[in-house]
């Protein structure tokens, strides 16, 4: 019998980047088994990234679309980077100004907008899914996050109406890197620590996307799953000129690879034919800061795409030989899988991980032999795997993987769908 589902998500198209592709995956090939989809979402969002080509996307579901505030963007955007103005200016008074007002906005953000600035919207969420309930009788809800205001809407809705739900962390809340980064007060993290805590309490199901995470949740809930976000097709190799390594995804000033661009420019300033055959590309949103630094600055045979659809993504990564995946430069926070790691295991391609050690993707990529992972720091090991690709390259040799069928989004469905029908 097929189960009535609802979805609470943030991101939705027209959002583009990561977060909004395992959702709109799952939605649909859960709608393709039989289960009727119901996805709530928002009007007006502000996405720092627009993708109009995911409408294309949508399927056999129910979208409902609903009104709430969101804090302006001046509050939002200007959260990380108090530092930015001390290279822009010389006039001690502004700096000190530019950097007041960035400490006064992230203390206003830190005590008055718990769990995050999208926490005006739990009550209109509440508010519309409640009505929406009374008429549909859904089955389970899920809510994921982050936003992980997106689950306090979920722990409202279950303390309320009793319904069936699912919280699904596609990143961790109170050990999120953003939360250690924003959050400067110990009170403030202790209060993320109790609600995390309340949240999978209540929840019938939790899911994860990394072992490590789902390991420390069981503690509360013991139906707790690590929930792959998998791949939907894959990507057939082209052939291309060039030895192509390749970044694709936003890069925060945290997730800085300096080895990766210290062996690169070493590479190409003392091998010619490396030189020659090299072809450096990032694609996506990189931080301005990254820019900037000396390491960066002088990759100069590099090229630099702005965002781009992830049918024309797939194309790049087809004639890549190398592709970089970055974890967060920050102890702790090595439990993340980003879902990048599974379109780009979709090509076949080997992957160079920067990463902690220990961390649930180096753990991946042993696992499935899909490359190799490198401590932020580490240099000699990571130029002399680069040298051995490029060798692989040069001589002819064409170095692949088995593509497991365990991570298609088709058969994770499969397993969401019957462990909803057990809840």
């Amino acid at each position: 019998m097929p189960n009535k589902i609802g979805i609470l998500t943030y991101y939705w198209p027209p959002s583009g980047g990561s977060g909004v592709q395992r959702w709109l995956k799952f939605a649909n090939e859960l709608s393709d088994i039989g289960n009727d989809v119901h996805v709530f979402t928002f009007k007006n969002s502000k996405y720092p990234v627009i993708d109009n080509e995911l409408y294309k996307k949508i399927k056999n579901i129910k979208v409902n679309y609903i009104s709430g505030f969101e804090l302006p963007n001046f509050i939002t955007s200007r959260n990380s980077k108090p530092s930015e103005s001390f290279g822009r200016s010389s006039n001690f008074i502004d700096i000190l100004l530019d950097y007041t007002i960035v400490r006064v906005l992230l203390a206003i953000r830190e005590f008055f907008f718990f769990p995050d600035s999208r926490k005006y919207l739990i009550s209109s969420a509440v508010k519309y899914i409640s009505e929406y309930n009374k008429k549909h009788s859904l089955d389970c809800l899920i809510t994921t996050g982050p936003p992980h205001s997106m689950h306090l809407a979920g722990l409202q809705l279950k303390k309320e109406l009793n319904i069936k739900w699912i919280s699904d962390f596609r990143d961790p809340w109170s050990n999120f890197f953003q939360n250690k980064l924003l959050n400067k007060f110990s009170s403030t993290q202790l209060k993320h620590e109790r609600k995390e805590k309340e949240v999978v309490e209540f929840s019938d199901v939790v899911f994860t996307t990394s072992e490590s995470l789902k390991n420390r949740f069981q503690e509360f809930n013991k139906n707790t799953h690590c929930i792959h976000s998998g791949y939907e097709k894959l990507i057939e190799p082209k052939s291309h000129d060039k030895f192509r390594i390749l970044y694709a995804g936003s890069m925060k000033l945290i997730q800085n690879p300096k080895n990766l661009w210290i062996v690169l420019q070493d590479l190409i300033s003392s091998d010619d034919s490396f030189k020659k055959f090299v072809e450096i590309t990032l694609i996506g949103n990189i931080d301005d800061e990254i820019y900037n630094t000396k390491e960066f600055k002088k990759i100069r045979d590099r090229k630099i795409i702005s965002y781009m659809s992830k049918e024309k993504l797939n194309h790049e990564i087809s004639i890549s030989e190398l592709l970089i995946i970055c974890s967060v430069n920050l102890n702790g926070s090595g439990d993340i899988i980003p879902g990048k790691f599974f379109h780009y295991y979709s090509s076949g391609k080997k992957m160079i991980a920067i990463t902690q050690k220990g961390s649930d993707l180096e753990k991946i990529i042993d696992e499935n032999n899909t490359g190799k992972s490198f401590e932020f720091q580490n240099t000699e090991d990571l130029k002399r795997y680069i040298i051995n690709c490029f060798n692989d390259y040069v001589s002819g040799l064409k170095t692949t993987y088995d593509i497991k069928e365990k991570y298609l989004t088709s058969n994770i469905a499969k397993n969401i769908s019957e462990i909803i029908s057990k809840i």
